[in-house]
């Protein structure tokens, strides 16, 4: 059986959005990653909307909160919009918190395409409806409504049943066939075909309506008002070679083709895909299986880009008796601004999923090495340089700390990796640039610079900035093995408005633009979209390859500086790497740091609480602090430490890990400073400390010792805060 408090973690680190429990008296009892990375564990638990658009709501959220009174607020932030939850319980309350930001954005450009595709059915000759699961009717188009006798405001929120005579058309994925429509002053059939929707969840149906009684309402389109003011794109052509025979402006305007498009085919202008769905649906047209038809088609633009459009066909008639279908009508909506969007969204939810699980990688893995490298130290006090055993522990300590260096990269990728940035003037940077790469590349690679003057500065770490550059540069020699040319250049840009790089929107401003370009192999375009995923290589089973880290490192240390990187490449040409970084006029102030006072003490005096699940880690920290002279007491979670700290002597220092199931470190740390002011508190963690202390500056109470640490590195953590003195004591 769970315990109670297992049985709440585990309901709460199920849900995907936030959740946090707290008692009346303010004092967290459970929550998952996500509660714990936006509430916090402070006090107030609304700290992360400071910067709310809607002051008003935020403090009717504050007020349920103080009187434990159930709530739910939708607030915005910039760029972000969350809707609070408060839910009153027996001695507790839960705050739960749902990112909406994606799913406005989506909703929004669904609605954007729904009234674009509103004006096109509206000035389509042809009749248009839209019901949900329910049968009401959500949008009916004017042509509808003109055969209808009818407005659409007495339409729209009616049943379909009550403007048809007989069975309704089943719910299926596409449905065709004959309907009695009733209008106002008389009844009259059309075929019909409705194809079932899905849009956010939700069901709906859509039917588009050609009259049995007028044949002639495909060859309407020849109205000229209609076919000139039409704001989606219009081709015709003939039946058999699919030779446009009149284009509208508005198809011309987005494919940048005019007097060209007439008289051409149009299976030159679509991709290869389209043309081989397309014949199929025109052959149904054809054998008048169909009256009118739907599909995706992607056209090629006159600058060599993909466009896609949805096109709804129609076959157009011959005048007279025999009816001989002699050509087609192709309305055409743009769907590539939705396609995008859901590119980037697709890759960005890629990209952090792939982040979340490389930083838990990341996170569980430091705290193995820790116990491999403490134990190697250990056994290095009893085999000394000389034993036999001595060269093969170093061998397993040295490799132990080049994983920690792969694990950090790990990190750097997730985005959970403290950078260190400061405004770097990139004429000096690259000055140093070019020597550091020559060594780098060998003799068989030239290098070319050309960077442009008065580049200003960036805020980027300067350290990382090399990395990137270093890896870029050893990505570009491996593939040119026998020689080649690599080329770094650099400008400045000022993009005025948001534009596409790679996957991702670059937001107007200044920017340094940098170009690193090869003459190798290139890379082949179905690897492009993996490119900077960890562990991807195009270069498996190639000798001494690397780790498929070193892209994925520049992407997160790019990405996490608020610049952007793109990458193009050509098979047997080469490839491109052009990052967009931020530009700034002026260099950072400097800054001054107080120094805090220190007074010794008496080490072997000193009682230490010692906190960690790890078992591994735990024994090493322990056995280390022993065999130092101080007095450990040990405790696998929060819950037992607090239950040490109630019943046993006063400690002087609590060194804890910040990760463990059930109550976190620091939280943990904060009621322990409650009740013991004077307490020393080291915080330890696998992640870096920027992350797991969600960004904040770093408490002057409490120091941060990283994972993995070596023996010597956790002595003189104990050691330096042990003698520092108590800031409580200043006062």
């Amino acid at each position: 059986m769970l315990s109670k408090n297992k049985w709440i973690k585990n309901l709460i680190d199920c849900e995907p959005d936030a959740r946090q429990l707290r008692s009346n008296k303010n004092k967290i009892i459970a929550q998952n990653k996500a509660g714990k990375i936006l509430f916090g564990s402070d006090k107030n638990p609304f700290d992360f909307l400071t910067d709310t658009l809607q002051p008003e709501r935020l403090e009717k959220l504050k007020n349920a909160y103080e009187k434990k009174c159930p709530a739910c607020v939708r607030i915005e932030i910039p760029e972000k919009t969350f809707e609070i939850s408060i839910r009153p319980l027996a001695k507790a309350i839960l705050l739960c918190a749902s990112d909406l930001s994606a799913k406005i954005q989506m909703e929004e450009l669904l609605i954007n395409e729904q009234e674009q595709i509103q004006d096109a059915w509206d000035n389509m000759p042809i009749g248009f409806y839209l019901i949900d699961a329910n049968g009401q009717i959500l949008f009916v188009n004017n042509r509808l409504c003109s055969w209808l006798n009818e407005t659409k405001e007495n339409l729209i929120g009616q049943k379909l049943s009550q403007i048809i005579k007989g069975e309704m058309p089943p719910a299926t994925d596409i449905w065709k066939g004959t309907l009695t429509f009733k209008g106002k002053t008389k009844q009259f059939k059309c075929d019909v075909i409705q194809n079932l929707l899905d849009r956010m969840g939700q069901t709906f149906m859509e039917g588009v309506i050609l009259p049995a009684e007028s044949k002639k309402t495909a060859n309407n389109i020849a109205n000229p008002i209609f076919f000139d003011k039409a704001p989606f794109g219009i081709l015709m052509t003939d039946v058999d070679d699919l030779l446009i025979t009149k284009a509208n402006p508005m198809i011309q305007k987005i494919l940048g083709k005019q007097h060209e498009l007439i008289g051409s085919s149009l299976n030159s202008l679509l991709t290869a895909e389209t043309n081989e769905n397309l014949p199929l649906k025109l052959s149904k047209l054809l054998m008048r299986a169909l009256k009118f038809e739907k599909c995706e088609l992607t056209f090629e633009t006159a600058n060599g880009e993909n466009r896609a459009f949805m096109a709804y066909i129609s076959p157009l008639e011959k005048k007279g008796e025999d009816k001989d279908i002699i050509g087609f009508i192709f309305y055409l909506t743009d769907m590539d601004e939705r396609k995008t969007l859901q590119m980037q969204m697709l890759h960005a939810q890629k990209m952090q999923a792939m982040g979340q699980l490389a930083g838990g990688v990341a996170h569980d893995f430091n705290n193995l090495l820790t116990a491999i490298i403490g134990f190697s130290d250990l056994l290095l006090q009893k085999h000394k340089q000389g034993d036999p055993s001595f060269s093969d522990i170093m061998q397993i300590k040295n490799n132990a700390n080049r994983a920690s260096g792969l694990v950090g990269r790990l990190l750097t990728f997730s985005r959970k990796q403290p950078l260190k940035p400061k405004l770097l003037d990139m004429a000096d940077e690259f000055s140093d640039l070019a020597s550091l790469l020559k060594r780098s590349i060998g003799a068989r690679v030239e290098l070319k610079t050309d960077f442009a003057s008065d580049l200003g500065y960036v805020k980027v770490d300067p350290q990382q900035l090399m990395q990137v550059f270093l890896n870029l540069a050893v990505n570009a020699r491996d593939a040119m093995p026998d020689g080649g040319v690599l080329s770094i250049t650099s400008h400045i840009e000022t993009i005025k408005k948001s534009k596409t790089v790679g996957t991702e929107t670059i937001i107007p401003g200044k920017y340094v633009v940098i170009k690193v370009s090869d003459t190798g192999c290139g890379i082949e375009t179905e690897n492009l979209p993996r490119i900077f995923d960890p562990f991807f290589s195009t270069k498996e089973g190639i000798a001494g390859s690397g780790t498929g880290l070193g892209l994925s490192t520049v992407y997160g240390i790019i990405t996490q500086t608020d610049g952007y990187i793109e990458v193009s490449s050509q098979v047997g040409v080469g490839t491109t790497f052009t990052i967009y970084l931020p530009r700034f006029d002026k260099p950072d102030e400097p800054e001054t740091k107080k120094m805090r006072p220190i007074i010794p003490v008496a080490m072997q005096k000193a009682n230490i609480l010692l906190v960690e699940d790890e078992d591994a880690v735990r024994a090493f920290s322990a056995r280390v602090l022993k065999n130092k002279g101080f007095n450990v007491t040990e405790a696998c979670d929060a819950q037992e430490a607090l239950s040490i700290l109630e019943k046993s002597a006063p400690f002087d220092l609590l060194l804890t890990d910040m990760m463990m199931p059930g109550m976190d470190g620091e939280t943990l740390c904060n009621i322990a400073k409650e009740r013991y002011p004077f307490l020393r508190v080291i915080l330890m963690s696998g992640y870096s400390q920027d992350f797991a202390r969600h960004g904040k500056d770093e408490d002057k109470n409490f120091s941060f010792l990283p994972k993995p640490f070596s023996l010597n590195q956790l002595i003189l953590k104990v050691r330096e805060v042990l003698q520092k003195k108590d800031d409580n004591n200043d006062k």
